[in-house]
């Protein structure tokens, strides 16, 4: 058991004393994180504005708690005492077991503060510890290079190679020859390093009546990554239970979501699991949340300038109703998550209401109904405003109750930010107005924000291609000429898609000049575009031909998301061929 120094040197101080960083530079953080946001710590500040590197700041810390600081590399790393403790606990607390000497484990870690971790790892080794420190980083490569030779797992000269998108499948179909022998705790660690490596959202396990196929969703596409035998399905979920930390779930909490925040490949992200019985088992799915997606600044949504700038006009006063809207899965709350970004969670008291939480935010007060035990989301945000909350997040389907009572809030000085679903701006208000007391809600909003998700041309197959004729003259006419038109060849780093990552599509309308009249009058879709497109406000299909004409996107795919959006391309040869 490691002890800790009594008297422990700050870490400023350690850095100065070796000569990393100079006492200037140590001002300049300590301000920096004086009028931060968010409280980080001090390693941190002093990493990002490059006076020190990761391990240097990670070698002071270790000095501080009186433990070795070490760089590993894969002779240091004994792969068959890796069974001393469990892989879920690994990869869940970013450890590693380094080797042993007699009845001393030697582990590393990334936080020799965290005193509580060292008696949970020599409780689950059940044996001596003694710690060495090294970047989260360094021990989660070192974890996946030793992975191959653990023992159970294939050869160095069988390891899985790196895999590619490439095709369906993105690991081997052979389930038998290359992961027989594993046991379903390293199949569902493999899974979960994999899906992050690909950027999957979700993880789909489904059981059929001879295989378990196991897809990625990745970019909003499906891929097969796996076919075990269904065999495997009870021992994979209740692997994922216990990763989850929820061992010996009973079949009554198949339908119970799951939630747990992991480091994987030394990244933070959240799962969330959710169950259903099926025909022949549970069809599973486990959502990934990365801590660098869901907390994407506002400037890299793919937001055009001046919109952006407008957005935040709308969001500073801190008072009305914002509507965000759009369909599902078309990124609203990656775009509240990241308005939040941009405000202040010390000076404000902010709060959300969320179907489910999928992220935790720092600062801020996070609500749904499984926490507040409630069924009525209405009476939820009623009793949510006895917080008395300067920012409400809405998150959440509302009813014509809970949208009145949040129209209220957004007139009693609140800013709330509400989820609506629609097509595009003129479809969520008219859906808004057609369940809301119009006088009220005419008052209190002060603007919709409108967006889609479409896929981003992959940066290494990208090349020109021609639309037909009569769809390129359209355009041309309509938002003027595109020079020149993109797409995707295909290759491994798109899954042969010629598509990778995504961006949003935007659509803003402030409620200016004429337009709250339109609420009062209660009218159509039709007189709200009508009136946008007077005002001069771009529509979705405008952002999305600038985004091709910028060469960010492909037509194809433009037309695909906004198929159904009414705009300017309802007018569209119909004599084109399907552009699909």
């Amino acid at each position: 058991m490691v002890t800790a120094t009594k008297t422990r040197a700050r870490l400023g101080d350690l850095l100065i004393a070796h000569g990393v960083i100079t006492q200037e530079q140590l001002t300049v953080a300590l301000a920096a994180q004086q009028r931060g946001q968010q409280q980080r710590l001090i390693g941190e500040i002093l990493v990002e504005l490059g006076y020190a590197t990761r391990e240097r700041v990670m070698a002071a810390v270790a000095e501080a708690y009186g433990v070795p600081f070490a760089c590993l590399v894969p002779s240091l790393v004994d792969s068959s005492i890796r069974g001393t403790l469990p892989e879920a606990f690994i990869q869940k607390h970013g450890v590693l077991p380094l080797f042993r000497v007699r009845d001393v484990l030697t582990v590393a870690v990334a936080e020799p503060s965290n005193l509580f971790l060292v008696d949970e790892v020599t409780h689950a080794a059940g044996m001596h510890v003694q710690i060495v420190t090294a970047t989260s980083d360094n021990i989660y490569q070192m974890i996946e290079n030793t992975y191959a030779g653990a023992e159970g797992g294939p050869s160095a000269e069988g390891a899985v190679a790196e895999p590619q998108l490439g095709g369906e499948l993105i690991l081997s179909d052979d389930y038998d020859s290359v992961y027989g022998d594993w046991p379903p705790e390293k199949v569902a660690s493999l899974l979960v390093h994999e899906a992050v490596r690909s950027r999957a959202t979700a993880i789909h396990m489904e059981p059929d009546e001879k295989v378990l196929r196991i897809r990625f969703s990745i970019d909003d596409v499906l891929h097969v990554v796996m076919r075990p035998p269904v065999r495997l399905a009870t021992g994979l979920l209740s692997a994922f239970d216990e990763m989850m930390g929820f061992p010996n779930r009973t079949p009554a909490a198949q339908g119970v979501q799951r939630s747990a925040r992991l480091l994987v490949q030394g990244r933070t992200v959240q799962l969330h699991m959710a169950s259903l019985g099926g025909a022949f088992g549970p069809r599973t799915l486990v959502r990934i949340v990365r801590d660098d997606e869901a907390l994407r600044p506002l400037e890299k949504l793919g937001c055009e300038f001046g919109l952006l700038a407008r957005y935040r006009d709308l969001v500073t006063p801190m008072r009305g109703l914002v509507l965000v809207a759009g369909p599902r899965w078309s990124g609203i709350s990656t775009t509240l998550y990241s308005t939040l970004q941009a405000l202040d969670p010390v000076r404000y008291n902010i709060c959300t209401f969320e179907t489910t939480i999928n992220f935790n935010l720092p600062g801020v007060s996070q609500f749904s109904l499984a926490t507040c035990g409630l069924a009525d989301p209405a009476v939820a945000i009623a009793r949510l405003l006895a917080q008395r909350p300067d920012v409400l997040i809405l998150d959440c389907e509302l009813s014509g109750h809970a949208m009145a009572t949040a129209v209220e809030a957004a007139l009693d000085g609140c800013l709330v930010l509400a989820r609506v679903g629609g097509t595009d701006a003129a479809d969520a208000i008219v859906r808004v107005t057609a369940q809301t007391p119009v006088e009220g809600l005419a008052s209190a909003l002060r603007g919709i924000l409108a967006q889609r998700l479409v896929r981003t041309v992959c940066p290494h197959c990208h090349r020109p291609c021609e639309p037909p004729a009569g769809l390129r003259n359209h355009i041309a006419e309509v938002f003027g000429p595109v020079t020149e038109y993109i797409k995707g060849r295909g290759c491994a780093s798109c899954a042969r898609t010629g598509l990778l990552g995504r961006i949003g599509l935007f659509e803003l309308i402030p409620m200016e000049g004429s337009l709250p009249a339109l609420v009062r009058a209660r009218a159509d879709r039709k007189a709200w575009r009508a009136a946008f497109r007077a005002a001069g406000l771009p529509s979705l299909w405008v952002d999305g031909i600038n985004k091709v004409r910028a060469g960010i996107t492909s037509l194809d795919e433009v037309m695909t998301a906004l198929e159904g959006c009414p705009g300017e391309m309802d007018t569209a040869d119909p004599a084109a061929p399907d552009r699909r």
